[in-house]
């Protein structure tokens, strides 16, 4: 009996732990330390610390847009976010649109 009671508290403890919830977060922005609220360079660490900073565990997925050329978006180090100019070639500067982040709860 103790076997049975072990094995199905097991299985509860295994599918409450597998049941991660999911929020898709659309136009991502974050605050630097001097308070500039930017767009954030596109990358998977940067999904990263975007949910970090939401409270959340980690990112699933994320997707890309392009940002302006002379301009600052933010990049996250250190367990804060930097401020990093992009380049003046008239081009696409990938920058995040939308992050999926999971926390076990």
């Amino acid at each position: 009996m103790k076997k049975l009671l072990l094995g199905a508290a097991l299985i509860v403890g295994l599918t409450s732990a597998a049941q991660a919830r999911e929020v898709v977060f659309d136009n991502v922005n974050a605050v630097n330390d001097y308070g500039w609220s930017l767009s954030i360079w596109s990358g998977a660490y940067n999904a990263y610390g975007f949910c970090r900073s939401k409270g959340f565990a980690d990112a699933v997925t994320f997707t890309s847009s392009c940002g302006e050329d002379e301009m600052t978006f933010l990049n996250y180090a250190d367990g804060r976010w930097v401020a990093k100019d992009s380049g003046s070639a008239n081009r696409c500067y990938a920058i995040l649109e939308s992050v999926t982040c999971k926390s076990y709860q």
